[in-house]
Order: structure tokens, then sequence, then C-alpha cells
């Protein structure tokens, strides 16, 4: 059986930039966050958070569907490398400190 799309665009992305699986978690969070607050025009803006939120829960079902199983661990670990610095900046900036 092919290896499912969504697989081999993070496995492409994984060879072609060097990093491992928890810093793209990282950096894809980062990116999806920062793209958002730069079109909303506001650090505070709830909806980035949101779209990061989103998209890596989407990831997590691809990833169920494609091992057949939940692997709470593995799951739990890219939920918060996804979301942790996103989360921590659009809460500073909610409450003023930055």
């Amino acid at each position: 059986m092919t290896e499912p799309l969504h697989n081999r665009a993070k496995l492409w992305l994984a060879r072609g930039t060097g990093l491992d699986h928890a810093t793209l978690h990282v950096h894809v969070g980062m990116i999806i966050w920062v793209a958002g607050v730069a079109v909303a025009g506001d650090v505070g803006a709830g909806w980035p958070l949101a779209l990061v939120i989103a998209a890596e829960l989407v990831n997590e079902v691809f990833d169920r569907l494609r091992v057949g199983s939940w692997r709470i661990a593995d799951t739990a670990q890219d939920i918060v490398n996804s979301v942790l610095w996103p989360v921590i900046l659009f809460t500073l900036a909610r409450t003023g400190a930055i």
C-alpha cells in the first residue's frame, strides 16, 4: 500500500529541512501562527491561535487514520510542541505583557 499524501509531505519536509519530528511541530505551529498574526495585524487576535490548534488536531487525526489507533503519548507531545509557543505569546499579548 502506498504512503498517504499527508505522511509523504511530512517526510519530505523532514528530509528537506533536516529537522526532527518534534522540532518540525514547533516550527510549523509558529509559522502558521505568525502568518495568521501578520494577516490579523494583532498578536492578541484569537483566530490565528485557533488555526494552529485546528491544523494540529487535523494532523493528529490523519496520523490516527494512518496508524490505526491513537498513540496518546506521541499525540500529546505533538500537540504541546505545536501550540505551546503560540499559546504563550497569545496569552502574553492578551495580558498586556507584550
